[in-house]
């Protein structure tokens, strides 16, 4: 007797393999006309009728049929009815999505295709993948034009600006990169993001660059552009502009310049970012099951609701204040304008102040904040150690951090970094106070000792710009992280130190430079009484005939 067995049979083509109906590996996009959206399926790709949320057709190479399969990871769609899809085998391939056929194959890349993304005509098409290289092709002539090499990681996304003479790309090696086309090199190297950079965007009137990292911020960049900005090339050569505080090399070959940041309300990881064709409306595909839409507004809207949200929190404020004690005036509503900042994971140890209150800065277990004090927004954040206390330096554009390690970290404001890490003490650096009149500031440590320390700038803007004029715009570029890294703009420098019976707490300088009082653990403050002498000179004298021991006991203190 005959046994029998079960024979099984491939699926349709029109069918998704296994109920798959997109696949995580790549994102998915909408054809030229906006009524299909095109979805990868494994090695496969589902059109999708929008209306009618039915599976129309589905596109497969007829080359997978002769060899292994490869899933498709990373879809990019035309002004015309082609679009590119790329493959974990470094292929791309144009499809036309009306006849539903392969145009053409392209083969360069050496591993799995991370990003496509075509230029406003359509006649050209970047594409990046895990060999860290971005290639630029031919779309009509189906060829690849040149290769750009530069990132040091996976490249994780492209985007086109001044009408595809320029492209941006970003990666995980945490730099977005900008390309010249024409010349084929790169011409500005943007940092600042801690974290990988997973996706970029620009509205569709190339204003604004939007990036999205790990981080639970979203960074803006304003892009300059070349018609735009022969006025300003022109200004470079006259008087100096007000408020500029870069050098005139930076203006006049930087594209990119950052705008602000924002913050989310998911702390997941986004995997796209995309802008609508109107530019009204941001939206974020996060890793887990959320699309976050964020509204831009114009100007004056943005002012029209900002004046009403202020107006809000005044009122609020000025209602809760009177409910619990009754000592505000809802006429004047001095008391009004207090904002409550939230943004820190851990305890807040010290905020501290700029010297014209423009700036304010906290620190705390692994971050430094800064924040505008008079509107309460958030500007950006920097990784620092276990900072205990702060100083912003005149000018804010360096500030200074102790931590607990007992070093004094420089952090340079406007580039969100921290150009150097000093050693000053033995133990946690409790307090930090300026000299007013002079370019000097004193510490206090739980080491028992007192220091003072003065500061100067190394090299100025304008000798930034004359010691590189001769340089050609490629040398400037290469070079770029080679000066970074080895010049220090701001130079810290011990003077002497002063030793105490006890952990020091606090130390604080009066306006005038003449004295000095320094709180100790012993229930005890120091203070100077020598009026004549400068107050570096005190110091050189004997502790006894300079400080005065003032002691508080216990049972006097007054009772909480």
């Amino acid at each position: 007797m005959v046994k029998a067995y079960l024979r099984y049979e491939p699926v349709a083509a029109a069918t998704a393999p296994l109920g798959v109906i997109a696949s995580v590996d790549s994102s998915i996009s909408y054809d030229s006309s906006g009524k299909h959206l095109l979805a990868p399926v494994l090695e496969k790709i589902g059109v999708w009728n929008v209306r009618q949320g039915i599976c129309t057709k589905t596109l497969i190479s007829s080359s997978s049929s002769l060899g292994p399969s490869l899933a498709v990871t990373s879809i990019a769609s035309s002004q015309s009815s082609l679009f590119a899809s790329g493959y974990a085998d470094g292929s791309i391939r144009i499809w036309d999505c009306d006849k539903g056929t392969c145009e053409t194959t392209l083969n360069r890349h050496k591993g799995a295709v991370t990003a496509l993304r075509y230029n406003k005509l359509g006649s050209l098409l970047a594409s990046s993948s895990k060999d860290n290289d971005v290639i630029l092709w031919d779309v009509v002539g189906e060829a690849g034009l040149f290769r750009l090499r530069g990132h040091r990681d996976q490249i994780t996304d492209l985007v086109f600006l001044d009408s595809g003479k320029k492209l941006v790309s970003s990666s995980k090696d945490k730099f977005l990169r900008v390309w010249d086309l024409e010349t084929q090199h790169c011409m500005q190297i943007t940092s600042g993001h801690h974290t990988e950079i997973w996706s970029i965007d620009t509205d569709p009137e190339e204003m604004y660059l939007a990036t999205r990292s790990a981080n639970p911020e979203l960074r803006f960049y304003t892009i300059k552009h070349e018609l735009v900005d022969k006025r300003s090339m022109l200004k470079l050569n006259g008087p100096k502009v007000v408020g500029s505080e870069n050098s005139s090399v930076q203006n006049k070959w930087d594209v990119l310049t950052l705008f602000g940041e924002i913050q989310r309300q998911s702390k997941d990881r986004v995997a796209t970012m995309r802008f609508n064709k109107s530019g009204n409306l941001l939206a974020c595909q996060v890793a887990g099951k959320m699309v976050e839409i964020l509204r831009v507004l114009d100007e004056t809207e943005f002012k029209r609701k900002a004046k009403r949200r202020i107006h809000r929190k005044e009122k609020k404020f000025v209602k809760e204040a009177a409910d619990v004690n009754g000592d505000v005036n809802p006429s004047t509503g001095e008391e009004s304008s207090i904002p409550t900042l939230t943004g820190h994971c851990y305890d807040v140890r010290s905020v501290t102040l700029s010297s014209d209150n423009t700036l304010l800065m906290s620190t705390s277990h692994n971050a430094v904040k800064f924040w505008n004090p008079s509107t309460g927004s958030y500007l950006r954040t920097i990784d620092s150690g276990d900072g205990l206390c702060g100083l912003i330096l005149p000018g804010n554009k360096y500030a200074l951090v102790g931590t607990k390690g007992g070093t004094i970290e420089i952090i340079d404001i406007r580039s969100g970094t921290c150009i150097d890490v000093v050693k000053a003490h033995g133990g946690s650096v409790r307090s930090i106070a300026t000299i007013l009149g002079g370019d000097d500031f004193v510490t206090g440590s739980e080491d028992h000792e007192v220091k003072f320390w003065e500061y100067q700038y190394t090299q100025q803007p304008d000798q930034m710009y004359h010691a590189l004029k001769h340089y050609t715009i490629l040398e400037i570029m290469t070079d770029e992280h080679r000066v970074n890294k080895h010049s220090k703009p701001l130079m810290v420098s011990h003077v002497r130190t002063t030793k105490m019976n006890d952990d020091v707490q606090v130390v604080a300088v009066s306006p005038d430079a003449k004295y000095i009082a320094a709180v100790l653990l012993d229930c005890t403050v120091k203070q100077s009484k020598r009026k004549k002498k400068r107050l570096e000179q005190m110091f050189e004298s004997d502790l006894d005939n300079a400080f005065e021991n003032r002691y508080a006991p216990k049972e006097e203190l007054p009772k909480e």
